[in-house]
């Protein structure tokens, strides 16, 4: 059993919770049961799980345990002093594992019809990020684009946002440009989100292939980025609100383009990006 707050396995787990040890080692930081599970059932490379048997609560446990050690996933035991030292959380459920980050390549990206993609440009808040991540995955978004400068999505606080769906969508860096030709050459109609635009969400018309750009918080997207894609759309409100929260609007924004009557093309599906309406 590990005891000590210095050992190198607990040292390089704390190492984790920020970017830069996240940048060096490839990993990221996973703490709690129903997150390593559904990290576990989402295909995520499962590195090393850390265990404290004074802190592991509930039946379910053992089970996850075996199936972590069948993946091939080192199992270390730690005492309560160690773990705590490590962990994250206020209340630690004494299971916590280090897990492979991973991105796509733009080129890589599967080329079916219909399918919805995710841009997020300059996105700074973490939960708003890890919220916009759950939700792509609810309407089965075909890959989320970092294009521009955005926080990690395998930051502590963003994974736990995202409940483990970090995991469950494909996530790709790519710079403005470079998401741009590709959208051109795969014929994928970008749609940006804001305010200003003079036609509401519900009555665009959206093409087979989609992607859906969101611009930070505080700033949304710049003018010249706005004017670049092929289609700006807005969400009607109340004049008594002025904005809705970022990862709201992609909620809002998301369900309306895989559930739209007017997606154009023959081939036109009566249900969403594979989910039933």
């Amino acid at each position: 059993m590990i005891d000590s707050p210095q050992n190198a396995q607990v040292k390089l787990y704390r190492s984790l919770l920020s970017g830069k040890g996240r940048r060096q080692s490839g990993l990221c930081p996973l703490e709690g049961v129903r997150l390593i599970e559904t990290a576990l059932d989402s295909g995520a490379d499962l590195r090393t799980v850390y265990v404290c048997p004074d802190l592991v609560r509930g039946p379910r446990v053992p089970e996850l345990i075996d199936r972590l050690r069948d993946r091939g996933a080192e199992i270390l035991e730690l005492s309560q002093r160690a773990f705590i030292s490590m962990a994250d959380t206020e209340q630690p459920q004494g299971l916590a594992a280090t897990a492979a980050i991973r991105y796509e390549r733009l080129e890589n990206l599967s080329s079916t019809s219909p399918a919805c993609y995710l841009w997020l440009y300059e996105l700074r808040e973490p939960g708003n990020l890890g919220t916009m991540l759950r939700t792509a995955a609810a309407f089965s978004v075909a890959a989320v684009v970092f294009a521009g400068d955005c926080t990690d999505p395998y930051s502590p606080k963003a994974i736990r946002a995202s409940a483990g769906a970090v995991f469950a969508v494909p996530l790709v860096r790519a710079s403005w440009d470079r998401a741009m030709q590709w959208a051109t050459a795969e014929s994928v109609q970008t749609v940006a989100s804001t305010p200003s635009a003079n036609l509401s969400c519900h009555e665009a018309g959206y093409a087979q292939r989609v992607a859906l750009i969101v611009g930070s918080e505080a700033h949304g997207l710049p003018e010249h980025l706005l004017t670049a894609t092929d289609l700006q759309v807005k969400i009607p409100m109340s004049s008594k609100v002025e904005s809705l929260n970022a990862g709201v609007a992609a909620g809002i924004l998301l369900y309306t383009i895989v559930s739209a009557d007017n997606r154009s093309g023959p081939d036109r599906p009566d249900t969403g990006c594979d989910g039933e309406k």
